[in-house]
């Protein structure tokens, strides 16, 4: 026989192997190896089928108790697991959350619960997966009918929602990226360029200048123009009058409109031919009257304007030797007096309520000029609005300031989108009320009872609406933009206004 050895720690070795298997076996949660037991992690719906723009509650529920421990409601992407929002669990080791859904939610979102490790007794714990299921709400459903099997974008959204991406701040998208023409809708986007550019306070002053001055006495007077489409005969009275305050007694030689200042251009491309003769005026630096006299219009502004002066400033007792005339004048002529237009967010909305297409254009290239110098031309005024859309990632083709052109592309999502870039800006106000609300202007006996400014846009077969719309069940505005093609007015018109009602009455904003 071999005798048996007994190492001399055996004894102890064993002692401690058999205590720890003894704490092992006492310890909740332990496994071979160490590893400790996942917590139990539980959730349950409220519902399973939301409507966009609708909400849910998740209840979340972690055993062993984890009272004032925090818990994880997570959303799959293709990224993965995305923790969508924490909170602390209550009495019970259970919480409650509240869960809303949008736009960009439609379809089929899956959801799970999991308690991070947060303590000693057990290894992370994650829940089971649920799935919910984003519907179409009553009122996108309405709006589907009105648009199936038409070439017509509709475009709605708040902004950007506070915690969410931007595809979130869509209530409705339908061709929202296809590229349209606006029609007047133009006129919107040259209202929000000018405003960036100029800012809503602007003034576009009719100026007076002269030749030979000193002591009250001038040669020639020249009215020089800057872009205000409103000069008539109460500016001239103005005028007039500041020349006298400022000690003008005498105009040796003759008052004349200066055709200076913008280039005389009167055509864009993608315009029919007889839209000079029936559409819109000649825009001119110097205007009068809007370069329309007894429905004609006309092509000698400067001179109707030099002619009204020199009454002004014999009625006001100031000699006036020569006949009234226009042309370019000489530079470097020294500046007798002003006469102020209005403001230029007061002349926006003389434009947009009813749709001035003569108004966009003397605007456009007042714009044009002061973004790419003079001459103002009606190409740089749209070179302008196609500047300030890339600033805001839009992609906009101009020809034009009015929206005459058939040949101007807009999507309905990039109208939008620079709406949203509008409500960040100090002339939001300004933007807003020069839009015609319900029933004014160019919405007379449309939408009456709905709370809304908008900008509509007509050309043949081609109809527009955008701007912004009260949403009755959230108490704020929502961002829209429709653009069609193909239909008869009165009946793209009519769905424009069942698209809008829709979305006043039915649209809700994910919280």
């Amino acid at each position: 026989m071999v005798p048996i050895t007994r190492h001399p720690h055996a004894a102890p070795l064993l002692l401690f192997a058999a205590l720890a298997s003894v704490l092992a076996a006492a310890m909740p949660g332990a496994q071979a190896g160490g590893a400790l037991d996942a917590a139990e992690v539980s959730m349950t719906m409220g519902s399973t089928t939301v409507a966009s723009g609708g909400c849910t509650t998740t209840t979340i529920s972690v055993d062993p108790d984890k009272t004032g421990q925090q818990v994880q409601l997570q959303r799959r992407t293709r990224e993965g697991w995305r923790t969508l929002s924490t909170a602390v669990l209550g009495s019970g080791s259970t919480v409650t959350l509240r869960r809303c859904f949008g736009w960009s939610d439609l379809g089929s979102v899956r959801l799970r619960a999991r308690w991070p490790k947060q303590d000693a007794s057990n290894a992370t714990g994650i829940g089971p997966v649920r799935t919910v299921r984003v519907v179409r709400a009553k009122w996108m459903r309405r709006v589907d009918r009105l648009v199936r099997g038409r070439a017509i974008g509709v475009s709605v959204g708040v902004g950007t929602v506070a915690g969410n991406p931007d595809d979130d701040a869509y209530l409705y998208r339908r061709a929202d990226g296809t590229r349209r023409t606006p029609a007047s809708n133009e006129k919107l986007l040259l209202s929000m360029a000018a405003l960036e550019r100029f800012g809503s306070s602007h003034i576009f002053p009719t100026k007076a200048a002269a030749t030979g001055a000193g002591d009250g006495v001038v040669g020639n007077l020249w009215i020089l123009g800057t872009g205000d489409p409103e000069v008539g005969g109460g500016r001239m009275h103005v005028l007039a009058h500041r020349l006298r305050d400022a000690g003008l007694r005498r105009v040796r030689g003759r008052v004349l409109g200066s055709t200076g200042g913008f280039r005389r251009d009167w055509w864009a491309k993608g315009w029919k031919r007889f839209f000079p003769d029936v559409e819109i005026p000649l825009p001119t630096a110097l205007t009068w009257r809007g370069n329309r006299v007894r429905g004609h219009h006309i092509r000698d502004p400067e001179r109707r304007a030099a002619a009204a002066l020199t009454q002004e400033l014999r009625r006001a007792g100031i000699v006036v030797k020569g006949r009234p005339g226009a042309g370019k004048p000489p530079g470097g002529l020294p500046l007798v007096a002003q006469a102020r237009s209005p403001v230029l967010s007061t002349l926006l909305r003389h434009q947009n309520v009813h749709s001035r297409n003569f108004f966009a254009e003397v605007l456009g290239k007042a714009l044009g000029a002061d973004r790419f110098g003079h001459p103002g031309t009606i190409r740089k005024g749209a070179r302008a609005i196609e500047a300030f859309g890339r600033t805001h990632g839009v992609r906009v083709r101009s020809f034009d300031s009015s929206g005459l052109s058939y040949a101007n592309r807009v999507a309905p999502g990039g109208i939008v989108r620079l709406l949203w870039a509008a409500e960040e800006q100090p002339w939001l106000g300004a933007l807003r009320s020069s839009l015609p609300a319900a029933g004014q202007g160019t919405l007379r006996g449309r939408l009456r009872g709905v709370t809304l400014r908008a900008k509509t846009g007509t050309l043949t077969d081609i109809s527009a609406l955008s701007g912004w719309v009260w949403l009755e069940q959230e108490d704020r505005w929502a961002t829209f933009s429709i653009l069609s093609r193909g239909m008869r007015k009165d009946t793209a018109s009519g769905i424009e206004d069942r698209i809008v009602r829709a979305i006043t009455g039915g649209a809700r904003v994910p919280d």
